[in-house]
């Protein structure tokens, strides 16, 4: 009797283990198969971009660059690099290897290269800078001779906010349409008469040649690049990480007693 009894507890305990043992098994390889549940979306995301050859940006900072100006479409391009697995590759260009210092002495940054050793790009973003600066980059030879250059090579030329300035001041931008910052806009036709200016939008696309208007518009411009090379799932897909509305056009805001930038 006693050795009947310890058999039967013998398969009972066994059965317990099993079911232990297949319970363990069923709950460890749940968040393994989430995991590569997620992979493969992440797999199919990157093969839906409409452009699988590998993307390159280059990015001019300079003393007194606005830093939102380029760190905004920089955190857009960064987000693409990821979802499509590398296909963007961003550096920053500047005109020596000096660090050079952003607006009001805020932040320093090291560029990646200076204009005596600049890569090829398939994009030059052009950020803005206060009045005062763009006014004195516009007088520096090298600065038109440095975007002339990527020009010739057929890199598309994007200019952020009042680096609208530097890219017109080329005459790359002569009998097309442009925009600017709303502020200065006025100042930009007056300075610019033979550039069509396009106010109430966030950018405007030329072919060769977009200009965005103020500031945060950098980050629409990097969108609507990011949609034309990966398509508008991976777009969509930054703009929701970034809790961001992508837009084109915009009213823009008017300044108080119709205040305005006067040379």
């Amino acid at each position: 009797m006693f050795s009947r009894k310890t058999k039967i507890m013998k398969i009972l305990i066994s059965l317990l283990l099993l079911l232990i043992s297949q319970t363990v098994q069923a709950e460890t390889k749940q968040p393994m198969h989430n995991m590569n549940s997620h992979d493969m979306k992440m797999d199919h995301i990157a093969k839906s971009a409409t452009n699988t050859k590998q993307i390159n940006i280059a990015v001019l900072i300079y003393d007194g660059v606005v830093l939102q100006d380029f760190t905004g479409p920089i955190e857009v391009f960064s987000k693409a690099k990821r979802l499509t697995k590398g296909k963007y590759n961003l550096f920053t260009i500047a005109q020596d290897d000096e660090a050079i210092s952003t607006e009001n002495g805020f932040l320093k940054v090291t560029p990646d290269y200076s204009f005596s050793n600049m890569p090829e790009a398939d994009y030059l973003i052009i950020p803005g800078g206060s009045m005062p600066v763009v006014n004195e980059m516009m007088k520096k030879q090298n600065i038109i001779d440095f975007i002339k250059a990527y020009d010739k090579k057929h890199t598309k030329i994007v200019s952020i906010c009042t680096g609208s300035y530097l890219l017109a001041n080329t005459g790359l931008l002569q009998g097309k349409k442009a925009t600017t910052h709303y502020f200065v806009a006025d100042d930009f036709s007056k300075l610019f008469d033979d550039i069509e200016i396009i106010k109430d939008v966030r950018f405007v696309d030329e072919g060769q040649y977009i200009t965005s208007s103020g500031v945060t518009s950098g980050i629409d411009t990097a969108l609507y690049i990011v949609g034309q090379n990966s398509g508008v799932n991976i777009q969509n897909m930054i703009s929701r990480a970034l809790q961001y509305t992508f837009h084109e056009k915009e009213t823009w805001p008017v300044a108080p007693n119709g205040m305005k930038y006067r040379r």
